[in-house]
């Protein structure tokens, strides 16, 4: 069922499918950002257990406000729990952007259960805010 299973958290903001991201190397990286996106990401999943976590105007566009109610991010956690286990630990991977739409995505590589790997991808618009958020079975590469 895990191979099956490809669990799309939230991608919530316009255009962020089809875009053409290219990888940052190392020295472009904003490192500001990608402290922002493990708290952030990490915060998620640890505020899981007691409720969810709290999204407001200084973090998240309108949109993921909107969408990740506290109902739907305990059902999607439930169903990344059943699957991988409990949330364990992440780590930064990559950055990529898209120079089109300012759009730029974070990949961390989580530890959920005892061995399972999965890809937590933050984006963030040209203002700084999350503009996606997604979770999928990790992989080498972007895809």
């Amino acid at each position: 069922m895990k191979q099956l299973l490809f669990v799309l958290l939230l991608l919530f903001g316009l255009g962020v499918y089809g875009q053409n991201f290219k990888k940052l190397e190392a020295k472009d990286v904003n490192l500001k950002q990608v402290e922002f996106c493990k708290k952030f990401a990490n915060e998620y999943f640890s505020k899981q257990l007691s409720g969810g976590y709290v999204f407001d105007k200084n973090v998240a566009t309108e949109e993921i406000i909107n969408a990740l109610t506290a109902d739907k991010q305990k059902e999607v956690y439930n169903q990344l729990k059943s699957a991988f286990g409990e949330f364990k630990s992440l780590e930064y991977s990559q950055t990529w952007i898209d120079s089109n739409s300012n759009l730029i995505l974070y990949r961390l590589k989580s530890l959920f259960g005892e061995a399972n790997n999965l890809d937590i991808r933050v984006i963030l618009n040209d203002k700084g805010l999350i503009a996606g958020f997604f979770v999928s079975p990790w992989t080498e590469n972007l895809e």
